[in-house]
């Protein structure tokens, strides 16, 4: 395995607990089952989208590697005589704001009663970059990573930040980050790393969303919504 130098971004989506609530749901007796597999259509069907929308935008900057639950992981080789820190920089920028468009965009799925929709609207991304050394393999046509550098930006995404839409930098982006850019600094400890500096930029409450509950808005996102969840 040839040991490759480069970034590993990984995008999160938060906002999201019904599976959580599926698994109470389908203990209830009858019904439960039947409720807990029409949330878990809607909850797919929307996750599945946002993550086409961070993937569809990240890729023209770094190679998709796999999908892990409700996040996405990428990665770039490093070319020494190319800027990628700074291209990669600005794709995270507009790959958040194209996401919160895309949140506000679904809006209409909140006509329909069930928990997945109605948690929609609460969607956010957060954004990890780490730069470092990776090994990649290729077991039957899927390109998996591995090393030290993985292992570190995944122990990265169970950190103690309360904000649920923030972008997170390893010591090492940071050297490469263009000095002009605001973020703080900030000490977090990483399980099997220990303490670590790293860059944080926080969104917290940063997103504005249009809601308008009058009644001709409700029965268009109510048709908007059936199309929406029937389309195959």
């Amino acid at each position: 395995m040839q040991n490759k130098s480069g970034f590993l971004l990984i995008a999160d989506i938060s906002g999201y607990t019904p599976f959580i609530k599926n698994h109470s749901m389908r203990k209830k007796p009858i019904i439960g089952k039947k409720i807990a597999e029409f949330w878990d259509s809607h909850a797919n069907k929307l996750i599945n989208t946002l993550l086409e929308e961070v993937i569809q935008n990240f890729e023209l900057v770094m190679e998709f590697n796999k999908l892990q639950g409700d996040a996405a992981l990428f990665f770039l080789e490093e070319i020494s005589d190319k800027n990628q820190m700074q291209d990669i920089y600005k794709k995270m920028v507009i790959t958040r704001e194209r996401f919160n468009a895309k949140v506000n965009s679904l809006q209409f799925v909140q006509s329909c009663p069930c928990d997945p929709c109605q948690q929609s609207k609460n969607l956010k991304l957060k954004m990890f970059l780490h730069k470092g050394y990776f090994h990649q393999t290729e077991i039957r046509n899927n390109k998996e990573l591995s090393g030290e550098a993985v292992i570190f930006i995944h122990r990265l995404l169970k950190n103690k930040i309360k904000s649920s839409e923030y972008f997170l930098f390893s010591d090492a982006v940071l050297e490469q980050l263009d000095k002009h850019l605001e973020f703080s600094l900030i000490t977090q400890k990483v399980d099997d790393f220990g303490k670590q500096k790293l860059g944080f930029v926080d969104f917290e409450g940063k997103s504005n969303t249009a809601v308008d509950n009058r009644f001709t808005r409700r029965v268009l996102d109510t048709h908007r919504m059936l199309s929406f969840f029937i389309k195959k």
